[in-house]
């Protein structure tokens, strides 16, 4: 396209953005799948069992003050149900037994012998973390943020496909959901690091990949009539993912093979995150205009490639619970990303 051909293209854009909006028609509502089917692999999840204490009885400490407390055989009775309970050996039992009698130790050694199990402990707990292997991101949690890179960049809300947008986005859907990310790790700087640079590495590799089928859809010496129509495109794009084509989504790909002709190098990405920002700007980020913008773009996609003739679009096509869970992350995070 010559300069003229690109600022003639620009005022229609900004035109069709600007004009008025026709009355909807219908409404229609985003479909559920049923709650088991998020996608995601929670092999690497942990099962945990915790411990019911409720049936415990009641500890009596005495006060400095106190005359009287709980007898001698009382505290012995408490002392066996708790070995029971907690399942402690023989000998650990024993241990317990002898603290609860009343004996020749006052409430001060009792109070030295906790400390010194409670430092033994510790250095107990110290040795099992220094023995503890190196952190590395696990297969199945390496496969959810792959799942979540496609999420992210076939999401119709997000508003930069390269930079630390996109992987703000996708970092703070995994924090929130967990998918086998390890308990507290994203305070960890250095393992969170290797996180980090996974979801990176995917969003990259999606970049990748869209950009080669951009390019396979246009084959250099094919007429337009022969070039991939937006439906069979689009449908390569959500192909073994949890997402649903829609003209949305149709309308965002014919976005990127748009700038894909203009940008063919590697300022594609680049180039396309401006045309969102000029959108949006010459919109005023009015969501209706933006639309209508984007309604052009796919209108003229479908006359430049292959045959409208061949196919429908999915018209009635509504976004699925999964995906719908990405894009209200994304939504809700934008103001702060």
């Amino acid at each position: 396209m010559s300069a003229e051909e690109i600022d003639d293209y620009d005022a229609r854009m900004a035109a069709a953005m600007a004009a008025k909006s026709p009355a909807p028609s219908r409404k229609r509502k985003r479909s559920d799948l049923p709650p088991s089917s998020d996608g995601f692999d929670q092999s690497s999840d942990n099962d945990r069992e915790e411990d019911e204490d409720n049936d415990l009885l009641p500890v009596i400490i005495p006060s400095a003050g106190a005359s009287s407390g709980p007898s001698d055989g009382n505290m012995l009775a408490l002392a066996k149900h708790c070995a029971t309970h907690k399942r402690l050996k023989p000998s650990q039992t024993t241990e317990l037994e002898v603290f609860a009698g009343v004996g020749p130790d006052s409430v001060a050694v009792r109070q030295v012998k906790l400390y010194a199990i409670s430092l033994s402990i510790e250095a107990k707990l110290e040795s099992i973390v220094a023995a503890t292997p190196e952190f590395s991101v696990s297969s199945s949690l390496d496969k959810n943020i792959r799942q979540l890179a496609y999420g992210v960049m076939v999401s119709v809300k997000i508003s930069s496909y390269k930079g630390s947008i996109a992987t703000a986005h996708l970092l703070n859907i995994l924090k929130k959901e967990r998918l086998g990310l390890p308990t507290g790790i994203e305070f960890i700087a250095s393992d969170w690091a290797r996180v980090k640079s996974r979801a990176e590495y995917h969003l990259t590799q999606c970049r990748a990949t869209f950009k080669k089928w951009l390019k396979a859809s246009m084959p250099t010496k094919a007429s337009s009539a022969e070039h991939t129509n937006i439906f069979a495109l689009g449908q390569r794009f959500v192909k073994d993912t949890q997402t649903v084509l829609t003209v949305e989504l149709c309308a965002r790909i014919a976005l990127m093979r748009q700038r894909y002709i203009l940008f063919p190098g590697d300022s594609f990405w680049d180039e396309l995150d401006k045309r969102l920002v000029w959108m949006r700007k010459q919109a005023n980020h009015d969501a209706a205009k933006i639309a209508r913008g984007f309604k052009l773009v796919l209108t003229e996609d479908r006359e430049k490639h292959g045959n409208s003739a061949d196919y429908q679009l999915p018209e009635d096509a509504v976004v699925d619970k999964w995906q719908l869970s990405v894009d209200d992350s994304i939504t809700a995070d934008s103001v702060t990303v």
